[in-house]
């Protein structure tokens, strides 16, 4: 993990500006989702739990490479149809963790994504479900929510959850649990398990 590209100081440079741009205001509570493979990383249910908890100021952004029109559809037919900015895929996502309340990636199967080390890194608390790898560094509670069901109820639960806690320290802990994830300690974790392999 790139600790000084994902950083939460990112806030204060560009969270602001990055919003305009999305044409999402400053006051909106910005649910993000960012990936590809839109239905193997629960992208469906998100929107029908952020349709079901939804106040008048919840946003959702969409950032990823896939076919997004039966999404489209679904937003609609819920009447998300405003409260949702759709972009593809993009080179500057930290300016999207800037932007963001919280990032949500309920997938059905995700070994380890980039995603939930890249937000916590800048400071922004996880929802994920148990079925993911990045699970294992999401505090439930502290650093976002884990949830173990991918029924849209329960990840409303678990975005509920998130939006009650104190944004500061959910900030701070969610950062420090990212911490570890250097290159350098990868490096060291890949040099000792090459060390025992020795003859």
């Amino acid at each position: 993990m790139d600790l000084a590209r994902f950083h939460p100081d990112n806030r204060k440079r560009w969270r602001d500006e990055t919003r305009e741009a999305l044409g999402i205001s400053k006051e909106s509570w910005l649910v993000a989702f960012v990936g590809s493979g839109f239905e193997r990383k629960g992208l469906g249910p998100l929107i029908e739990a952020v349709a079901q908890r939804a106040t008048r100021d919840t946003r959702l952004l969409v950032a990823g490479k896939g076919r997004t029109e039966a999404y489209r559809q679904l937003a609609a037919r819920l009447g998300l149809d405003g409260a949702v900015t759709w972009t593809g895929p993009r080179p500057d996502i930290e300016r999207l963790y800037a932007a963001a309340d919280v990032v949500a990636l309920p997938a059905r199967y995700e070994p380890f994504g980039n995603v939930h080390l890249e937000a916590l890194a800048s400071g922004v608390p996880v929802l994920t479900s148990s079925l993911t790898g990045g699970a294992e560094v999401v505090r439930d509670g502290v650093t976002g929510a884990v949830t173990a069901s991918l029924e849209p109820e329960a990840i409303a639960r678990g975005l509920r959850g998130i939006r009650d806690m104190d944004a500061t320290k959910a900030g701070q802990a969610a950062r420090a649990a990212a911490e570890p994830f250097t290159y350098a300690a990868q490096v060291e974790r890949l040099e000792r398990i090459y060390r025992l392999l020795e003859p």
